[in-house]
């Protein structure tokens, strides 16, 4: 059983101001600060306000972390809020269309949860179609794209379906040039590179094994680059997954701090995806 820890999941380019990557590590932390547990209820509070009014800027990277805890809802670490599908959906679509892939998964996930099958397909489709276009070290396993169309075809039909497609060409061919900036654009912040496990991760004995997914995580490091605490923010399809997966993440590393900041925890968004391999996917065009 493969985990594979997505190359994109690292928050940041190498060319960035430091204006930027002051930006990008200062929301890391408020985030931080929304999910510990430890941190007074009124400052999480404030900090999570404020990234919710920062994220009208149409940032993808602020609009798919609220779509997410709002999606998990108190299955989060230390979440401060209920499960709202309705929230969600609006934070993860306005991600998409700002170029996060797997904000179009989980906008996919949300319709199927809500028996919208179609719209459900047609996200899957759109999903589909940008992840094959990722580079390959960046790019989401196959098998859960492939799993994810299996689910909605099992309640949808195959009949709906050439429809479905002339839709999605429609949909891509109208919003296609703003979701290709906002792929290939680069998150602000901190570059860190978490280094992962050398074995791949395997179900404990007598488990029985999950379906493909991913889950987020935040990661707090200590100035050593060793894991100080991992927050889950969402899971999908099944949130159990996130628990599951989180031993992996917990052995995650960076680079030693350096300078001035090498008292200060830092802080990295790690999307990791689980996957069998019993199946991958084809371009259907």
């Amino acid at each position: 059983m493969l985990l594979i820890l997505c190359s994109n999941a690292t928050a940041a380019a190498d060319t960035q101001s430091p204006a930027a990557t002051s930006s990008r590590t200062a929301l890391n932390a408020a985030w931080a600060q929304v999910l510990d547990e430890h941190v007074p209820l009124i400052g999480r509070q404030q900090a999570l306000s404020q990234i919710e009014q920062e994220a009208q800027t149409g940032d993808q990277h602020d609009l798919y972390l609220l779509g997410s805890l709002y999606y998990m809802g108190r299955r989060a670490s230390g979440s401060l809020v209920q499960q709202d599908l309705d929230k969600a959906s609006l934070y993860l679509s306005n991600a998409a269309m700002h170029g996060s892939v797997l904000g179009m998964a989980k906008t996919a996930e949300i319709k199927f949860a809500t028996h919208q099958y179609r719209e459900a397909m047609n996200w899957a489709q759109i999903y589909g179609h940008y992840a094959l276009l990722l580079p390959k070290n960046g790019r989401p396993h196959d098998g859960y794209a492939a799993e994810l169309v299996q689910r909605i075809l099992d309640k949808l039909g195959r009949s709906a379906i050439p429809e479905i497609m002339r839709d999605v060409d429609s949909f891509i061919a109208l919003h296609d040039a703003e979701i290709r900036a906002g792929t290939e654009s680069k998150f602000t912040g901190e570059n860190l590179h978490p280094f992962p496990k050398a074995k791949a991760y395997v179900a404990p004995d007598a488990r029985f094994a999950p379906r493909a997914g991913f889950a987020d995580y935040l990661i707090a490091f200590k100035p050593d680059g060793s894991v100080a605490n991992v927050f889950l923010l969402d899971a999908v399809p099944d949130p159990t997954l996130g628990r599951t997966l989180r031993e992996y993440a917990m052995e995650m590393a960076i680079a030693p701090a350096e300078g001035s900041a090498g008292n200060a925890l830092r802080y990295a968004w790690m999307p990791v995806t689980y996957d069998d391999g019993r199946y991958r996917v084809t371009p259907a065009r």
